[in-house]
């Protein structure tokens, strides 16, 4: 009787080993079709990238035309055992995008009067400082934004701006007293004063808190500035940045401390392309602008902003022959590299005391060393569109130093107590976040190009 129960045993045994080595056969099957599809889509990246590289390398900076897409499929289809089921469109495009951000295309070959041409001056007068537009002439700044990418602006007087000098000190020593810093006061005429040691910070730009005196407010408040910005986006529903003030030792004999801004973008020139393309019927996309006020005049010695007028019109070809970088929806800097043949046509751009530029995100800009015995003074203020004017781009969310970001961070950490903004108009409080805008009619918008 056990013969037959072993016989039974050993025939589910064998029966058991069959199914696990079925099993196991399939699996390995399943993996050696796995790596052949890997190794046919490899081969088929290759391919598409080959065809893509030969085409740029003989039309430098020209965007890839879909006849070229088209070829790279159709050669896939005739040259690979390949289960088209998946789009060939997309991945063709997918290998396209790799190979840019990769290898990179490459640069198209230009004469120095071709480089010239792409650059046009922005209009500087005798005495040295640029053509300054009145703050209501919004079809002069406009013009020049299309044209150069910047502008020129007065918008402080000269008491303003040295109103503003005195509280960007008093709010820099208040810090040094909280901090319990020894030695002298900081005084902007005094030189002794301005040794490392003596600032409340140990950042290269001096400065790394926002600016809340009384007097930042009024300038961010300035009837003038609103009045540029409002020209320039034709749109009356703004806010106001809670930015820094900025500052630059007088380095003569100090070589140390000439600090400059290396050249940049405010933002990633490719998502500044993604917003120009952006946009609502009849609201126009646009990554937005940046402004700085002179608070004391800013000349070749002290050092000056610098830009590259008519970057705007020149980013998107500029695009087409670098390598694709990662696109960040938030305000983040891009460098330039140190090799590009774009800095060598950099503008300084001098300014008077009070008068403000006021610049495109899309615009490369940096600012030269400090190589004089005075100091370069600013502030930093930029208005954009608040969200109830309804434009495609939410400015509040993407920058750092937005009003609706900024103050009740410095309210709820008891760095500006609420009662220091009660004395606001009503505009100055819809500027600043802290009401919404009335539902009035605004300006028409009008496309920059």
């Amino acid at each position: 009787m056990p013969l037959p129960c072993f016989s039974g045993l050993q025939c589910l045994v064998s029966k058991l080993t069959l199914f696990g080595t079925d099993r196991r056969d399939r699996a390995g099957a399943d993996v050696t079709g796995k790596m052949e599809r890997r190794a046919q889509w490899n081969e088929a990246q290759k391919l598409a990238q080959r065809i893509l590289r030969e085409w740029m390398q003989k039309h430098p900076g020209e965007p890839v035309p879909e006849e070229v897409f088209r070829h790279c499929q159709q050669e896939i289809e005739s040259s690979i055992s390949i289960d088209t089921t998946q789009s060939l469109q997309s991945f063709v495009r997918y290998a396209h995008v790799d190979l840019l951000r990769v290898e990179g295309p490459p640069q198209k070959i230009r004469s120095e009067e071709e480089w010239q041409s792409l650059f046009p001056r922005y209009p500087t007068l005798e005495n040295g400082f640029m053509h300054c537009f009145d703050s209501s002439d919004s079809e002069g700044m406009r013009a020049a934004l299309q044209k150069y990418g910047f502008c020129v602006v007065k918008v402080l007087t000269k008491d303003e701006c040295e109103q503003s000098v005195q509280a960007m000190f008093e709010e820099i020593n208040h810090l040094r007293i909280q901090k319990g810093l020894e030695g002298p006061l900081i005084n902007v005429e005094d030189h002794s004063t301005w040794e490392d040691k003596n600032w409340p910070s140990n950042c290269k730009f001096l400065v790394d808190y926002v600016a809340l005196h009384p007097q930042a407010f009024a300038n961010r408040c300035s009837k003038k500035i609103y009045e540029a910005f409002c020209g320039i986006f034709q749109e009356s529903r703004l806010h106001v940045s809670v930015d820094k003030w900025g500052v630059a030792r007088g380095a003569k004999g100090k070589a140390r401390w000439r600090i400059g801004l290396r050249p940049h973008w405010d933002l990633n020139p490719w998502q500044c392309l993604r917003d120009f393309e952006s946009g609502n019927p009849g609201i126009p996309g646009h990554p937005g602008y940046q402004g700085m006020v002179a608070l004391r005049d800013q000349d070749l010695e002290t050092g000056c902003h610098l830009t590259l007028p008519g970057c705007t019109h020149f980013l998107k070809q500029w695009s087409l022959e670098r390598k694709l970088e990662k696109v960040s929806k938030t305000m983040k800097s891009f460098r330039a590299s140190q090799e590009d043949p774009l800095l060598r046509y950099m503008q300084p751009v001098p300014l008077r005391q009070g008068e403000m530029v006021i610049w495109s995100c899309a615009q490369l800009h940096g600012s030269s060393h400090n190589h004089s015995n005075k100091m370069r003074l600013s502030q930093y203020i930029r208005m954009f569109p608040a969200k109830e004017a309804g434009w495609s781009i939410n400015y509040d969310e993407r920058d750092t130093f937005s009003c609706t970001r900024v103050l009740p961070r410095v309210i709820r950490k008891g760095e500006l107590p609420q009662e220091a903004l009660e004395g606001l108009d009503e505009r100055g409080r819809c500027l600043l976040g802290l009401e919404q805008w009335p539902k009035t009619e605004q300006f028409l918008p009008k496309p920059l190009g």
